[in-house]
């Protein structure tokens, strides 16, 4: 085979995960055009089809199926060892990336990563902004920012706080609608929450409360709106603490007592004494829990 195999098998492990052309090339970053005409050579190559083509998507020929196992085990096995050769990188120049949730991307990072620039010029920082965990496996993200306790047993992992959280209304809001102080009259207010993202009802079920977020008014999976909205008068927000009380917001006392957020810092084992990733990390070590807390 010539030298595009190893992109090819990445494509067939992209496209038998997804189910269909366009999910793959929008995970892989390529055109669906390009991805098509790739894995037509690639069965040419082979000579055996590797997908069933339908309306609902493409599904492993039998050829194809007994090819997955050892595709998959190659490619983790790749991606091990970029992440080993990039662990012995010894270098304070060249790219990382960090992943966060979109709070933390939004009213944190700002304040601290044009600091970390300056202290180290020669390296760049690619910022993922995502609500989801991303693959430190996969290399998705050099190091990444987490709201829960990791427990994979190849990421190393550092706990730097806990973040108290609480239920926020402007005092506009609360002028005009009457302060709520316990959970019947608090879920009788405009509540500010999530669409199709679950993790409100999650919490809910967790302190005894049925709470759907079709009961909701004003519904986005975009948190930062959530507290923009409250900013604006729009109603009660669940949200960070100390960062709901700088925006002018004032905590309700409604007999509902949220459990704290966990931050961890979070990288690959195979990374961890990489250079600048561990200037990263430790940089952010001292100084996050500087603005969080």
């Amino acid at each position: 085979m010539n030298r595009f195999d190893w992109q090819w098998w990445q494509n067939f492990n992209a496209i038998a995960e997804h189910g269909s052309l366009s999910r793959a090339a929008l995970a892989l970053a390529v055109s669906q055009p390009t991805l098509g005409r790739q894995l037509l050579a690639m069965e040419g190559q082979l000579g055996h089809s590797l997908f069933d083509r339908s309306t609902q998507g493409l599904q492993l020929t039998s050829f194809g199926q007994g090819l997955l196992e050892e595709s998959r085990r190659m490619q983790a096995s790749a991606e091990r060892l970029q992440r080993l050769a990039n662990g012995q990188a010894q270098s304070l120049s060249g790219s990382i990336r960090l992943s966060a949730n979109e709070m933390l991307a939004l009213y944190y990072l700002p304040r601290l990563l044009p600091a970390f620039m300056d202290l180290f010029p020669e390296v760049s920082v690619e910022v993922e902004v995502s609500n989801r965990a991303s693959s430190l496996d996969k290399r998705d993200s050099d190091v990444a920012i987490r709201m829960f306790t990791p427990t994979q047993l190849d990421i190393v992992a550092r706990h730097l706080l806990d973040i108290p959280l609480g239920f926020f209304a402007s005092q506009d809001y609360l002028t005009r609608h009457g302060q709520p102080t316990d959970p019947a009259g608090l879920f009788a207010h405009r509540i500010l929450g999530f669409d199709r993202d679950r993790q409100f009802e999650d919490g809910a079920r967790a302190l005894g409360l049925a709470i759907k977020n079709e009961q909701f008014a004003l519904r986005s999976d975009f948190m930062p709106l959530h507290l923009e909205l409250a900013k604006q008068h729009g109603g009660v927000v669940a949200s960070h603490s100390r960062l709901a009380l700088s925006h002018g917001l004032v905590e309700l006392d409604v007999g509902i007592r949220l459990p704290a957020l966990p931050i961890y810092l979070a990288c690959h084992r195979d990374v961890q004494h990489n250079k600048k990733i561990r200037a990263l990390m430790d940089f952010l070590a001292e100084q996050l829990p500087l603005v969080l807390s």
